[in-house]
């Protein structure tokens, strides 16, 4: 898959919807970036904010070659350490960029970016997937009750712009899914995603959603599915699905 072609719009209410609505006719690597997404949605229905004009909204539709539907966590790891990757190259190898599992952008204990997987099946394989992401950049204050948002600008106290930043990260993710396309290689993929996952190191509390129970675990690994397998400090081992456990902050 190559980079083909970024089109922006001025506004739309959620890329991803749009994406989804001409996927049938767009080769892989296509790009719609929205100057402003009204609806921007994460992942289980929540709302994304952004400015217009100050942030990235975007998504880019994916062909993997023949790709079991099982393995679609594998997109999501690829596409979440390219814009970590392009991430930190512009704010600089003093911040440190991480990725919140399963595929937030966090530099400390703050979300700089959210990605959505949206996948379309055809028989056991992967027909296309789109990779929405809501990335940060200008905006200098957030006006939702999102608990811990952050802007590339405000970590870096200058602004960055939009239209050279946009091609960077496209090419970046296209690169990297031509580069596994070509010769997966998901023991390596899996060392780099955990390499820069977010609270890698150390015990740190968590909450089971389902019980409201408030626990403290060590990240042990996260699974070729997605899931999430912690190691509670009593050494019993649990695994969640995404939004059966939230981190504590």
């Amino acid at each position: 898959m190559s980079y083909h072609i970024l089109e922006w719009v001025d506004s739309c209410e959620s890329t991803n919807a749009l994406m989804k609505q001409r996927a049938e006719s767009l080769p892989g690597g296509y790009v719609i970036a929205a100057r402003e997404q009204t609806a921007g949605r994460g992942r289980r229905g929540n709302s994304w904010e952004a400015a217009p004009g100050e942030n990235l909204t975007f998504s880019m539709l994916l062909r993997p070659s023949g790709m079991p539907a099982q393995r679609q966590f594998e997109l999501s790891m690829l596409v979440a350490l390219a814009v970590a990757g392009v991430v930190e190259r512009n704010l600089g190898p003093d911040v440190p960029v991480e990725v919140k599992w399963p595929n937030d952008i966090y530099v400390g204990d703050r979300k700089l970016a959210g990605i959505l997987m949206e996948c379309s099946l055809a028989g056991p394989n992967l027909e296309y997937a789109v990779a929405g992401v809501g990335l940060n950049v200008n905006q200098s204050s957030f006006m939702s009750d999102a608990p811990n948002p952050v802007s590339m600008a405000m970590i870096a106290d200058h602004e960055f712009e939009l239209d050279l930043l946009m091609p960077e990260i496209a090419r970046e993710i296209a690169e990297q899914m031509d580069i596994y396309d070509e010769e997966p290689d998901f023991d390596a993929l899996h060392h780099y995603y955990m390499e820069r996952l977010w609270r890698r190191h150390g015990s740190h509390p968590y909450r089971d959603t389902a019980t409201g129970e408030t626990f403290s675990a060590a990240i042990e690994d996260v699974l070729p599915s997605g899931l999430l397998r912690l190691r509670l400090d009593n050494g019993d081992e649990r695994t969640y699905e995404f939004k059966e456990v939230a981190a504590v902050l």
